[in-house]
């Protein structure tokens, strides 16, 4: 959706309720809206066969880019959704952090939530591959080193398995 008005688009969080989570974005796409789930694909194993899937990880959160307006019509269209709100204010996500949600989808580690930092680590910055540049935390888990961003708006943490020679400690 698209209509001209005073405020400018924003990517909202959106919780899914009473459906299906992957019948979310279909259905807002049906209604007008743009929005962005993030799924990561992942093969998952079985006695008898392998496939690739593809994995929500951040259900039942789902981005929703739209205006504040046209955000109101959504209550008109549908009662499968609300927005997040924390701290009293609707929840909001920058490009940025969008953009660092579809690279984190994008790399072939598989990608985990986490409510809060497992253990405080070193502040680093990725220095080389798919996910350059980015920065957050290290932290060990089952042995195996995790690099740790936040995501803001939701207040949550996404981690991926990773290397330490990919990471340059930070001061």
């Amino acid at each position: 959706m698209h209509n001209q008005s005073d405020s400018p688009e924003k990517w909202y969080v959106v919780v899914v309720k009473k459906i299906p989570y992957t019948d979310a974005q279909p259905l807002l796409q049906k209604l007008g809206y743009s929005c962005y789930m993030p799924l990561q694909k992942q093969l998952h194993h079985w006695s008898d066969r392998k496939k690739w899937i593809n994995v929500p990880i951040l259900r039942p959160y789902i981005f929703l880019y739209t205006t504040l307006k046209d955000r109101k019509l959504l209550f008109e269209n549908s009662d499968f959704f609300y927005f997040l709100k924390t701290e009293g204010r609707l929840a909001t996500s920058s490009e940025s952090e969008i953009e660092h949600l579809k690279m984190l989808c994008d790399y072939q580690s598989s990608v985990s939530i986490q409510p809060k930092p497992v253990k405080k680590g070193d502040n680093v910055e990725i220095i080389s591959g798919p996910l350059s540049g980015m920065k957050g935390f290290t932290f060990q888990e089952s042995g195996k080193q995790r690099f740790l961003i936040k995501i803001e708006s939701l207040g949550q943490f996404a981690s991926i398995e990773i290397e330490s020679s990919k990471l340059k400690v930070l001061s």
